[in-house]
């Protein structure tokens, strides 16, 4: 399951459960159609089974570069766990950067240090909702 909590200038996508690439796909369509927010953080470490395969990232990355209307650069933190593999987060984030989107990835073992790191350079951004 995919979850939401968003204020001006920060999403928290909470993923719980298991979860599929077509379910990431679908949330980011209405995610991007929305307006997306400056920062985003994606935590994954409630999630118990994360169904997707190398190719699979890949698509996401496609559908998400074909979702992505503007050039605004923006900072997103990918937060896995010890049941869900860092890698694919890190593996997101190169074909992210093959694919020449605007956006900055960086991953994460525990959501603290990816508040940390989404508030270095914003001065904007408003407290982190804690769960």
């Amino acid at each position: 399951m995919i979850s939401t909590e968003k204020n001006d200038n920060l999403t928290v996508v909470s993923v719980t459960g298991e979860v599929t690439a077509a379910e990431i796909v679908t949330y980011l369509v209405e995610y991007m159609s929305s307006g997306p927010t400056k920062k985003a953080i994606w935590d994954f470490t409630g999630a118990k089974n994360l169904k997707i395969t190398t190719l699979e990232v890949k698509a996401v990355v496609d559908n998400l570069k074909a979702l992505t209307k503007d050039k605004e650069s923006r900072r997103v933190a990918l937060v896995g766990s010890k049941t869900i593999n860092i890698g694919l987060g890190k593996l997101f984030a190169a074909f992210a950067q093959m694919a020449n989107l605007p956006n900055t990835y960086k991953v994460f073992r525990n959501v603290h240090l990816a508040e940390e790191w989404l508030a270095e350079s914003a001065d904007d951004l408003q407290a982190v909702p804690r769960r």
